[in-house]
């Protein structure tokens, strides 16, 4: 697979890094709620659980890669064959585009919730989506450029969440450790949607130059990834107390609005705005990798297969209206990838060692 690529569609290794780190960083900075939901206060521990665990499933996944033979597209096709390779394989887009479908009516209800209330949902899920068709239709490496983009925009963002510790309640996260072992891994479970977006290696591991290096990158992004989160896990405790915590819609957003500028009165505003640039990365890779599967399972002219995509996920937009729908999305996404990453992506490394013993012996 890697080696029919030519030169000119390659990106360079430490991209990886980007890439990476981009797909992770996305709603889930903007809401805790749900991750401190049977951790409390000790939450900020199972999301390091949760960054500890996606290292070794990223191992498996480098395992998975380097003794294959391209991508997650051909692997299948590889160990299972053409016609039951095809149909996991169709499996695995139709979660690229569930896991890029969700950030984007997220982040649409977060923009209704703060800024328009009155806002279409299909009308602006159709703009968004035509802008990110643009990008992917130009190849990988423009999709690159935009994770590249994003990580050098977050960097001054992450910065204004800092203003929240004038008002710290330190108290807030004792006692620590006062949880049981089953509620932090229950708050880890519910931070794999949070984690999630490593996983793209798996559709775009044969246009990096040198991939087998590349692991040291990708692990390098998952520990920034891990980083932030708990760091704003951390400041969000000290400034919230449980109880609100659990009755805030969007918690860090709020973070935005007791920061007081002399030119811009409402900066949650600029702030929601600008937020577009973190989770742009997030539909665009997903949607490369929707497209560039099923390019690979079906023969079909590239513009039209998109046309079809888009006009797919802005009609399922519609469908999703009030905030308990939005949450069942959630919901629904992060079992399917707390069962993808720690269930699939492990039965299919040891499905492997056994088939390549198995042939290898005969």
């Amino acid at each position: 697979m890697r080696n029919i690529l030519k030169e000119n569609f390659l990106v360079s290794t430490f991209l990886v890094f980007y890439l990476i780190h981009s797909m992770q960083i996305g709603i889930g900075v903007l809401d805790f709620r749900s991750i401190s939901q049977h951790a409390g206060q000790d939450a900020w521990i199972s999301i390091i659980i949760s960054g500890l665990s996606i290292h070794i499933i990223l191992w498996l996944l480098y395992q998975i890669l380097n003794n294959g033979k391209g991508d997650l597209i051909a692997i299948h096709k590889e160990l299972f064959g053409k016609w039951i390779g095809g149909l996991f394989s169709f499996l695995f887009v139709i979660y690229l585009l569930i896991l890029g479908f969700t950030v984007l009516r997220v982040y649409v209800e977060i923009i209704q919730l703060w800024v328009f209330p009155q806002l279409s949902v299909w009308f602006f899920s159709f703009v968004l989506l035509l802008t990110v068709s643009y990008f992917v239709i130009k190849g990988f490496r423009v999709v690159t450029g935009i994770c590249f983009l994003s990580t050098l925009y977050l960097v001054p963002i992450l910065l204004t969440f800092l203003f929240p510790l004038k008002f710290a309640h330190y108290s807030n996260l004792l006692p620590i450790m006062d949880h049981s072992m089953t509620d932090i891994l229950g708050s880890a479970r519910n931070a794999t949607l949070t984690m999630s977006g490593f996983e793209l290696i798996f559709i775009f591991y044969p246009f990096i130059k040198r991939p087998d290096k590349s692991a040291k990158w990708a692990h390098l992004a998952i520990l920034s990834t891990t980083l932030i989160y708990v760091v704003l896990a951390l400041i969000t405790f000290v400034f919230y107390n449980q109880d609100q915590l659990q009755h805030m819609l969007w918690s860090t957003v709020m973070f935005w609005k007791i920061i007081e500028l002399p030119a811009i009165e409402r900066l949650e505003h600029l702030g929601i705005a600008i937020w577009l640039f973190i989770v742009l990365p997030n539909i665009c890779l997903t949607l490369w990798g929707a497209h560039r599967g099923l390019g690979q399972l079906i023969p079909i002219n590239k513009r039209v297969l998109i046309i079809i995509l888009i006009s797919a996920l802005v009609a399922v937009s519609a469908l999703f209206e009030t905030r308990s729908m939005i949450d069942q999305l959630r919901a629904f996404t992060g079992e399917i990838s707390f069962y993808f990453i720690y269930g699939y992506i492990p039965f299919l490394f040891i499905l492997q060692k056994i088939i390549y013993k198995i042939r290898g012996n005969n």
